[in-house]
């Protein structure tokens, strides 16, 4: 099963936490797929990190940041980054609008995904 997820980062809502829609899915992925500078961009840097989670014990986990983005030079760029909520994105530096689409998968309760086919002898 999967759901569309999306979102806009400005400098009114320099934030956005994606959490699993469904309760009790522990099997939930969000594939982040693309990030993208909103035709109103200005001419600046716009950075988009990930933020560590805030139960987080190791106290030195820093953000990572994931897009760097500036009109002229890069407006979007393609992720297939595999996260497992929740995930906060944060837009650190720049005003955008900073536009984050992806999707949220579920796995199916015994249904194990596996890579290549197998051939008999």
């Amino acid at each position: 099963a999967e759901e569309k997820r999306g979102c806009e980062l400005n400098q009114e809502k320099r934030t956005w936490t994606v959490k699993p829609q469904k309760e009790g899915k522990q099997d939930c992925k969000l594939l982040l797929s693309t990030i993208c500078l909103g035709e109103k961009a200005k001419e600046e840097m716009n950075l988009v990190e990930i933020l560590p989670p805030a139960s987080q014990e190791d106290k030195k986990a820093k953000p990572i940041t994931i897009a760097s983005l500036q009109a002229s030079v890069l407006p979007m760029v393609m992720m297939g980054l595999e996260l497992s909520p929740p995930v906060t994105f944060q837009l650190r530096a720049g005003s955008g609008p900073v536009f984050l689409s992806g999707q949220e998968c579920y796995e199916k309760k015994g249904g194990k995904r596996r890579g290549g086919s197998e051939t008999q002898p």
